[in-house]
């Protein structure tokens, strides 16, 4: 089973780069986000001519989140419990193949001690307590998508040497209260010393070309689906096509 993760940074844009992917790669998953469009503007029908069912939940010009899947999607679930129906639309869930599959696209906080980056660890505890009113880590889960935090400094182009935004001590406290419940962050997990690889890169200043990126896109996973991965790739050249997402997909594959 391969599960695939990508922050598409409009899927109205990058429609034919994204179907393009999942016709080349197959991925029996495929979980995205900042899709930018509203669900009545969801492309079902391409993704249904390449065999794929979907299940998304859309927000004009921002946001939103989708999954489209091979098998079928069961017991699918849009947004927090109790969200009220203005909520930004950021938390996808369904179970396939046996497997709990939540897609996030969690804030990006602004800049720190901004009201934006308050709700960015707001949310982050929302997502805890959905987890702990769940069945819980024995299960087989996994939590994919654009977490805009890079948990350690391995995972930014400088090693560590700048300060703010997605590296903060309590960005970080949040995400490893994540694996302090019960998951593993399943790249690290096969590659845990290996410097340089990245998830995104800034459009400005060459980024990508000087490879100043961070890892801040993930799949973190119960023991159960760890039991099962096989690794985790990072497909970086799509990076290099023609007005590209800032992000790139990420691929878990599974026994």
């Amino acid at each position: 089973m391969k599960i695939a993760s990508w922050n598409v940074n409009s899927l109205r844009a990058r429609e034919d780069q994204v179907l393009d992917w999942l016709e080349a790669h197959r991925p029996d998953v495929l979980c995205m986000q900042e899709l930018k469009m509203v669900d009545q503007e969801f492309p079902t029908d391409a993704f249904g001519d390449l065999g794929y069912d979907v299940a998304f939940f859309g927000q004009r010009a921002y946001n939103g989140v989708a999954i489209a899947s091979r098998d079928d999607l069961v017991d699918v679930v849009r947004g927090f419990p109790g969200d009220p129906p203005d909520a930004e639309r950021r938390l996808l869930a369904a179970t396939i193949g046996g497997i709990r599959i939540i897609d996030i696209y969690l804030p990006n906080g602004q800049e720190l001690g901004s009201p934006k980056y308050e709700y960015k660890l707001r949310w982050l505890e929302q997502l805890l307590e959905f987890l702990r009113a769940g069945p819980g880590p024995d299960t087989p889960l996994l939590i994919c998508g654009d977490y805009n935090i890079a948990p350690l400094d391995l995972d930014l182009w400088d090693g560590g040497g700048r300060e703010g935004l997605f590296v903060s001590p309590a960005e970080r406290r949040g995400f490893q209260r994540l694996l302090e419940w019960g998951l593993v962050d399943a790249f690290r997990h096969f590659h845990p010393d290996e410097p340089k690889q990245y998830t995104w890169w800034d459009y400005r200043a060459g980024g990508f070309e000087r490879n100043k990126g961070m890892r801040i896109d993930h799949f973190l996973v119960t023991r159960s689906v760890l039991a099962r991965a096989k690794g985790v790739t990072i497909d970086r050249k799509m990076r290099a096509n023609e007005q590209p997402s800032d992000h790139v997909p990420i691929v878990l594959e599974l026994d």
